[in-house]
């Protein structure tokens, strides 16, 4: 029984997505069992389906610096949750604004 790491089959179905060919054809052509390379695309189109958990851009809108208890930034999620920095919280820390002016940049 062959083995497969992920980098060889990666590749492989890279190959096979340009090739036109069916999943069986390619498989038997590159002397891989057909079950084993259904698994691996099956793999593969799992992750390029998934959602992509990386970060969102945020803008701060308005003058950086307002008056104590006023608002400074909110941020807005998908889901409708809502996180609100209000300039008050700059008394705690003063470069916590300047680190939100900088990832907005």
């Amino acid at each position: 029984m062959k083995r497969h790491d992920h980098e060889q089959m990666l590749r492989l179905y890279q190959h096979w997505q340009a090739s036109g060919k069916s999943k069986t054809e390619f498989a038997e052509v590159h002397g891989i069992r057909p079950t084993t390379f259904y698994y691996w695309t099956r793999k593969f189109e799992q992750v390029a389906s998934a959602p992509s958990p990386g970060f969102q851009p945020i803008t701060i809108e308005g003058p950086l610096y307002k008056n104590p208890g006023e608002l400074m930034a909110a941020v807005q999620y998908p889901s409708g949750v809502r996180l609100e920095l209000y300039s008050s919280f700059q008394e705690v820390s003063g470069s916590y604004a300047q680190l939100l002016k900088t990832l907005t940049e």
